[in-house]
């Protein structure tokens, strides 16, 4: 496997998206909007001189201010898509363009190379530009431009996955992906029965949360409802957290650095959970459980959620979006994770 299918799978396992097509090109028409925009004074300096028919200062002056903005405009595309890899279109569209390998910022040498290579094809009008836009299109394996493969960059769609230019986002999901997973089911305490057959009750199971992680309670005090009954038998779910610890899941609750209760409800468990890298919002996600579903929704968080189905990659999940989650689903947020665990029991 070459260098850009190795970058390209690993950018997959990592949460990123390939670009579509589709919003290439419309961040395309926006930037040229851009600069025919800049162009305008040019032209109206251009259309006064043809209808007078004699030289004077305006169309001199109104040209000299094209000239500006388009070096302002120049100045800001080289540095937004070094530093930032994007542009005034691909920031509409949400595109991100990364180097190939590294998944860094393309960096200053190579967008002015690519810069280049554009203007150049100007020199063919109209057919020269528009083949370089549109090559995106005959690449069907990896969707790069000929544009791209010149910066040896490849853009990504961040609405609907991971932003490689931003590093907090992607030194987590590096971290995750590195990470072997703890089977924490061993620090569970049963959720069925307890020792003889019984039915578990509040000693067996309180209605407190235990942690070593920094879960520190709940703004009410009776969110450990009792256990759902559905023609006779008794579910009930659990998170377990990365250090061992558990808390069963409430019919609704906030989990985040420092998490606050929305509008008026008032009656979330709230889980500040302690994040040395502090790539966790404070609050970043909301959860609860909804009959015999258990579900987490993102809460426009800066680094996201990501889910990992078993023998499965994780996966961003978009916000403000309910997820349900099956028994075994392991829960990424910032540098910490939970695992949801289920348990049906006869009455």
């Amino acid at each position: 496997m070459d260098v850009v299918a190795a970058t390209l799978a690993k950018s997959r396992i990592l949460g990123m998206r390939p670009a579509d097509a589709r919003l290439r090109i419309w961040s395309y028409l926006i930037d040229y909007a851009v600069a025919l925009a800049a162009l305008l004074p040019a032209g109206i300096g251009l259309v006064i001189f043809r209808v007078s028919g004699a030289f004077s200062t305006v169309p001199m002056a109104l040209s000299a201010v094209s000239a500006l903005l388009m070096l302002i405009y120049a100045i800001v595309l080289i540095s937004m898509n070094s530093r930032k890899g994007s542009s005034p279109g691909k920031s509409a569209m949400r595109l991100r363009s990364a180097q190939v390998g590294t998944f860094q910022a393309p960096g200053f040498a190579r967008v002015l190379v690519a810069g280049l290579v554009f203007l150049l094809s100007h020199l063919l009008p109209v057919i020269g530009p528009a083949l370089l836009l549109l090559s995106c299109l005959f690449d069907k394996e990896h969707g790069r431009s000929w544009l791209d493969k010149i910066a040896q960059t490849f853009v990504v769609d961040v609405r609907n996955g991971l932003d490689p230019t931003n590093p907090r986002a992607l030194a987590r999901a590096e971290y995750l992906l590195a990470r072997p997973e703890r089977d924490v089911s061993e620090h569970l305490p049963s959720l069925g029965t307890v020792d003889g057959g019984a039915e578990l009750d509040e000693l067996s199971l309180p209605s407190r949360p235990r942690s070593t992680a920094g879960i520190i309670g709940a703004q009410n005090s009776d969110w450990h409802a009792a256990p759902e009954n559905f023609g006779g038998v008794i579910r009930r779910a659990a998170f377990a957290f990365d250090d061992g610890s558990y808390i069963p899941v409430p019919e609704s609750g906030l989990i985040g650095r420092a998490p606050q209760a929305q509008g008026s409800a008032g009656n979330e468990l709230l889980i500040a959970l302690k994040d040395p890298q502090r790539l966790l919002s404070k609050t970043h996600l909301a959860f609860g459980c909804d009959g015999m579903s258990v579900w987490v929704m993102d809460l426009d968080s800066g680094n996201g959620t990501q889910i990992t189905v078993a023998s499965g990659a994780p996966y961003n999940i978009s916000s403000r979006t309910r997820v349900n989650l099956n028994d075994g689903d392991i829960v990424h947020v910032g540098s910490r994770s939970f695992r949801i665990t289920f348990q049906e029991t006869d009455q």
